[in-house]
This record gives C-alpha cells, structure tokens and sequence, in this order.
C-alpha cells in the first residue's frame, strides 16, 4: 500500500512536470508566432531597404538565439557581403553602421555553402563545421584563426522574392544554449520559421526596391521632360536644375536655423523629395508657350527683328529724298535736314528697341514723334517709319514681352497646374501641382495666377519664388539681359521683399546661406 502511495506520488510529479513543460512549449510557441507577426508587420512597413537587411539578421538572431549572423545579396555569379553581426567578437559591420565589410564577395558554386544554397535554395544546418565534410569551409576556418573565434553551427537559409527567385542567403552561426550560454546545433523546427522570415524579408526587399525603382523612374522621367523643354530655347539651359538646387538647398538650411521666424520649421526627407519633385516640374507648362515668347530677346523681335524692317524704312525714305532733291521737288536744305531727321530716328530705335532700355517721358514724346510722322515720297504717297503695333512694342516698360506676350507667358503658370493636378502622384508628392504653380505668386497678392497672399502661399512656392527670381536675374543665358552678379540681384531681391513681394526671412537665410556660391549651384546639377 506504501509503495503505491510513493508510486502515485511520483507519476503525479510526472505529470505536473510533463503539464509544465507542454505549458512552457505552449507559451514559448504562442511567443515565437506572435514575434514572427510582430517581425512580418515591421518587414512590411519598412521602406528602407538596408534597415531591413539588418532586421533580418538582427531577429534572426534574436529568434534562434544566435551568436553571429551574416547577410549576402546575390551579385550576378558571386555573394556579395551585405551585414555582418558577431557579438563575440562585438562586430557590426555593413548596412547603417557606417562601417564597411572588406571581406571579398563569395563565389556562388557549391563547394562552400552559402554559394551552395544561393545555387540550389536549399537550407542547409550543420552541428559542427569542423566535422563536417560536406562543404568547403576554408574560409570560417581562416577567419576563425585570424580572429580567435570558434565557428561550429551553421544555419543557412536562401531569400526567396515573390518570384521564387533568390536574391539573398542567410547565415546565422553558433546557437547559443540560453540557460549556459554553451554553443549547440540549431534546432531543426528553426529551418523552417528562419526560412519563413527570410523569405517574407525577401518580399518586403522587392516590393521596397520596386518602389525605389519607380520612384526613381518618375524622378528621371521629370528630369527628361524639364529639360526637353529648357532645351527647346538657347536662352533657359539648365535653369530648371538650377532652380531646383537653390529650392531643396535653401529648404535644407532651414532645418538648421535655430532662431528667427522659421526656426520650427523642418523639412523631412519626404518634403525634401515633394520640393524638389515640385521644382523640375514648376515650368513644364511652358512646353505650350511658342518659342517666339520665350525667345524674344528685343522689344521688336517675331519670328525676325522687326527693327530691320524698320530701318529698311529709313533707308527707303533717304533715297526717296535723293530722288527728289535731284527731281527738283525738294530743295538741298529740306533734303538735308529730313536726312538729320531721319538719323536721329534711326539712332533712337536701335537704342528703345534694347531690353534694358525704360524709356523716359522725353523719350516716350519722341516715340510719339516718330509714330506721328509722314513722308510723301516722289509719287505723292504718304510714307511712315513706325506701325502702331511696332510703337506699342518700343512703348514696353520692361523687359521685351507687351501685354498680349506676357499673358501667354503668364498662362504657363495655369498649364503647370492644370497638367500636374491630372498627374496620379503618389501621397508623398501630393502638394507638387500647388507648390510647382505658386511660384509666381507674390506675399501681397500682386502675382499671379491666383493672387494668393501669405500664408495662402505654400511654404515651398515662397522658397522657389525666390530661387526662380534670383536665376532669372543671375542667369548667363537670358535673351533680354546680362547677368548680374550676385550683389546686384540682391539689391532687387530686397527691393521687392520691402514692396511686399516676396519673403523678406527667407531672403535672409537664402542670402546668408550663399548657397548660390557653391558649386552645385555653378554645376547647374544636383541630386536627391
């Protein structure tokens, strides 16, 4: 009855044991699936490609309690390595340390085995390297004796893409017994759940890489198109990569003041790529201004210079004074003096018909004149130097464009919007059709095309509204202009932010900065 009572004692012991331990396999099961959702959630939201190749060997690691883990990418016909992790040794090499790994890419062939498994995709666990003679391991050993470390279980898993195609291999080294910290061989249900990882990784890398390469697409694709149409004029080379380096530079500076108006603004790396996205594309609209607007370079100029006409005109009018000074119906002195007349007229027009030339009052009297006046040549018919519309032209206050040319060159502004709110830009570009078209509007609501006021102005318009004045006043390959320096155009970039134009605080970190000095800005070219 005794022995009984013991034997009943020692099977309820164990049970309780037996009931422990499924208990503890149960809660460390439930652990390890809610730790693989946890890791499949983070793969999945991770956008950076190098931080997921270090989350991969990181929980990996941490999954199989692992002493080193190692990550190639498939290179062609060779390995090529991408993180490398030794807690022994306290190594961290590869991805975001900053820190790179000299080690030579790995041959894929199968004597060693991660060549094997990125060859074949199976996945590969050995207890003990150094009795094992299935594969080349040359290279571990090698290491090993270099390093003072002791290789001896591999695991070693391929990353397979949506594709089945793989595109990395894993290799974690040295299980590691959690209670003694003794090195043991990785358990087999290990293969499965790092092959499962390593997989699920593998898709999150091709859907962020797939991402990459469209992203980049997109940004080459804008590229072309803006400079097919700076190329479309002589006069706009490089204006819009210009503009473009000043916006993003300028926006960056930003982020580092730490007084002053916009010392809590900061643009993060996504606003970056918007303002720049938004600068290449704020003049694509002008792929429908006609080439005779965005080229004029003199008041008079079309598809010729009028101003030759004009003085062909004059010409004419001469000989036609000859002709009748020597027919007898104009004396010497009235030839004469219509001669000096008609010099003056000559000089003056070459000089209105300049860009940079702002006629004065006197001036515009003697346009007037010159409008005004008629000459009957030999056969009785009254000849004139000035058309109306050529008058009009010389009347321009500034610049080479009159009322009608500016509307249409305004007008590019409205194509810019109206062609890039059509455009399906993903969330992280949703504001480029409202920065790109607000470049051109002024803080006290005289720009156009909406005439925003202030605040109504994005924060990326008032930025590039600055850069686009500054080159178009600095610019080396204007029509109607020369280039100023940059002291000059300062002193008209102040002189429009004290008007109200633009922004007076963004002028002053634009112009502390000398971001225009560098030479990215000489260049004309820039990446993001």
């Amino acid at each position: 009855m005794e022995n009984r009572s013991i034997y009943d004692q020692r099977l309820s012991e164990m049970l309780g044991k037996v009931a422990d331990e499924i208990k503890n396999y149960s809660v460390s099961f439930i652990s390890h699936i809610k730790k693989l959702a946890e890791i499949g959630i983070s793969l999945t939201s991770q956008k950076n490609i190098t931080k997921i190749l270090e989350m991969i060997v990181e929980e990996a690691k941490n999954f199989t309690n692992a002493d080193a883990g190692t990550l190639y990418s498939v290179s062609g016909d060779h390995l090529i390595f991408e993180i490398l992790y030794n807690d022994t040794l306290g190594i961290k090499q590869g991805g975001t340390t900053g820190t790179p790994i000299k080690l030579p890419p790995v041959p894929i062939h199968e004597q060693n085995v991660s060549g094997y498994v990125a060859k074949t995709g199976e996945i590969i666990n050995i207890s003990d390297v150094y009795k094992d003679n299935s594969f080349d391991f040359t290279g571990p050993k090698k290491y090993d004796a270099q390093t003072g470390y002791r290789s001896r279980s591999f695991l070693v898993v391929p990353l397979r893409d949506h594709e089945n195609t793989i595109i990395g291999v894993l290799q974690l080294i040295n299980a590691k017994n959690k209670d003694t910290g003794e090195v043991i061989p990785f358990a087999p249900e290990y293969e499965d759940i790092i092959y499962s990882l390593a997989s699920q990784a593998a898709v999150a890398i091709t859907n962020a890489q797939l991402i990459k390469d469209i992203e980049q697409m997109l940004n080459s694709f804008v590229k072309v198109m803006a400079t097919a149409i700076d190329e479309r004029t002589p006069y706009n080379r490089d204006h819009t990569a210009r503009v473009a380096c000043y916006t993003v530079a300028l926006a960056s500076r930003i982020n580092e003041i730490t007084e002053g108006k916009y010392k809590d603004l900061y643009f993060t790396e996504e606003k970056l790529a918007e303002l720049n996205m938004a600068a290449w594309l704020h003049d694509v609209g002008k792929v429908t201004t006609p080439d005779t607007v965005m080229d004029k370079s003199t008041k008079l100029e079309c598809r010729m210079d009028r101003l030759e006409v004009i003085l062909q005109r004059i010409e004419l009018l001469r000989k036609d004074c000859s002709i009748q000074e020597l027919s007898g119906t104009l004396n010497e002195k009235k030839s004469k003096e219509m001669l000096e007349l008609l010099s003056r007229y000559e000089d003056f027009l070459i000089k209105a018909n300049q860009p940079g030339e702002s006629l004065s009052g006197k001036d515009l009297v003697f346009l007037k004149e010159i409008r005004a006046f008629r000459f009957k040549d030999h056969m009785g018919i009254p000849r004139h130097v000035l058309t109306e519309e050529e008058y009009n032209n010389l009347s321009i206050p500034r610049g080479t464009l009159n009322p009608e040319e500016r509307a249409i060159m305004e007008n590019h502004v409205l194509v810019t919007e109206k062609l890039l709110s059509n455009m399906p830009f993903i969330r992280k570009y949703k504001n480029v059709p409202d920065i790109a078209s607000s470049h051109h509007e002024k803080i006290n609501g005289s720009g156009y095309p909406h005439h925003l006021k202030g605040e109504e102005i994005p924060i990326g318009g008032r930025i590039m509204a600055i850069a686009d004045f500054f080159d178009a006043l600095t610019a080396s390959d204007r029509p109607y202009k020369k280039a100023m320096s940059p002291d000059e155009a300062f002193k008209i970039l102040q002189k429009s932010a004290e008007k109200g134009e633009l922004d007076k605080d963004l002028l002053q970190i634009f112009r502390d900065s000398k971001i225009y000095a560098t030479d990215t800005h000489k260049k004309g070219v820039f990446e993001t």
